[in-house]
């Protein structure tokens, strides 16, 4: 049993989306509370990461088939096979940035397809070769939940300071 000092209290926000997400979870597995959702799936996410860095692999079975199961958070990061980018200390954000610079990929995309820009436009609007462009495109649309879970909670986080109500527009 743990003392009451061994306990922390966790405070945060989630998005219509997320809370929708917990309550489905909540309902399928039987559970009595959010809390306890959290924690059951907080619980499964570890023992599943414990056994995919010994080298386990997850997979869906059926009886004629199999299908492996990839689970973002799960996988090792493949940082070789990216020669621009590079990962970065941060405490939250996991999304890489380009080699180099204090610049997200996602910023690079973002702008390109903000402005519907070329490959050889952005790549002169950032001074980037082409080839680091492509490889950024390729990354951005290969990771587009983690883009969005971290543009999510960017957001969540200017709007806790307020920043959305003075008049910067949070999308």
């Amino acid at each position: 049993m743990t003392q009451a000092g061994e306990t922390k209290r966790q405070n945060f926000n989630v998005t219509p989306e997320q809370e929708a997400q917990i309550e489905w979870l909540r309902e399928a597995i039987g559970a009595a509370s959010a809390k306890e959702t959290i924690l059951r799936a907080v619980s499964v996410l570890s023992a599943l990461k414990e056994y995919t860095q010994k080298g386990f692999k997850v997979a869906l079975l059926k009886p004629d088939e199999q299908v492996e199961l990839v689970i973002p958070g799960l996988q090792p990061p493949n940082w070789a096979q990216w020669k621009y980018l590079v990962e970065r200390p941060h405490p939250w954000r996991r999304q890489l940035y380009v080699k180099g610079r204090r610049l997200l990929a996602s910023t690079v995309w973002q702008d390109m397809l903000a402005n519907e820009l070329s490959l050889d436009e952005t790549a002169a609007n950032f001074s980037l070769p082409v080839d680091a462009v492509v490889e950024i495109v390729r990354y951005c649309e290969t990771n587009q939940e983690l883009l969005k879970m971290e543009a999510d909670e960017e957001r969540c986080r200017l709007e806790e300071k307020g920043l959305a109500s003075i008049g910067i527009r949070v999308k």
